[in-house]
């Protein structure tokens, strides 16, 4: 495992210092003062402004604003990155061919570079999945409701499958929708849908949306409309693929 560090590199010598990384499949992070620009499926133009540009020996290439998780133009693996001078400047250029699309970030100042030869033959094992939520909950009912029995698990209705339906202590249909994510307001519309259709052949049928947590929003939309929340927080840790919520779940 090598890590090389360049501070404040003049073009050619990140030039340089990039294609022998891209050469050698190492990974190449830059903090940079550039503007970026994108043709392909649309068009787009970033101005100039400090950005951190991370390349990947598989071709993937990210734009990183100072804020924020994710990238602000990027190219997925599958395509090469190329480094090369034009007009003083240095210009790393991502590429492919299926479809045909380019991000080039023309770079006026390279603040640092870093090159680091990785090793990495791991593979993410995640926990805390929604496949092991429903495993927790078919095996302890109770967890959500004293004397709450399963029905069935994944029953097939013309919205799609239901996670779980089960009856309650009164022998009352209880429809379950399991989030393996923060619930959010499309969640109570899938349930409430769920919950309409059981409503056509059953006198009662409750509705029951399980969670790591729900905003008060979303609570009180299920409240407003006679459906259930139930908190599962001990599944409430980031997992891989997580997704979340919008500005208008809240």
């Amino acid at each position: 495992m090598v890590v090389d560090r360049l501070d404040a590199p003049n073009p050619e010598e990140f030039v340089e210092t990039a294609k022998a990384a891209f050469r050698d499949g190492a990974v190449l992070t830059v903090e940079a003062h550039c503007e970026v620009e994108y043709e392909g499926r649309t068009s787009g133009y970033l101005a100039s402004g400090d950005r951190l540009l991370v390349a990947k020996p598989d071709g993937t290439f990210l734009v990183h604003q100072p804020t924020g998780h994710k990238p602000v133009n990027w190219m997925p693996g599958g395509g090469t990155v190329s480094a090369r001078e034009s007009e003083g400047d240095a210009v790393l250029l991502a590429r492919r061919t299926n479809p045909s699309e380019r991000v080039e970030a023309r770079i006026e100042e390279v603040h640092g570079c870093t090159r680091f030869d990785a090793e990495d033959g791991a593979t993410y094992e995640e926990s805390g999945t929604e496949a092991e939520m429903h495993e927790y909950i078919e095996a302890n009912p109770g967890v959500l409701e004293d004397d709450l029995r399963i029905v069935e698990h994944e029953r097939e209705t013309k919205y799609g499958f239901v996670d779980f339906y089960a009856v309650d202590d009164d022998g009352v249909p209880v429809v379950v929708e399991v989030k393996r994510i923060q619930a959010t307001l499309n969640h109570f519309d899938q349930l409430q849908r769920y919950v309409d259709l059981y409503d056509q052949t059953n006198d009662s049928v409750r509705g029951m949306l399980v969670a790591p947590s729900a905003s008060e929003r979303v609570q009180r939309a299920l409240r407003d409309n006679g459906l259930e929340f139930v908190e599962l927080a001990e599944f409430g840790l980031d997992a891989k693929g997580a997704q979340e919520a919008k500005l208008t779940d809240f």
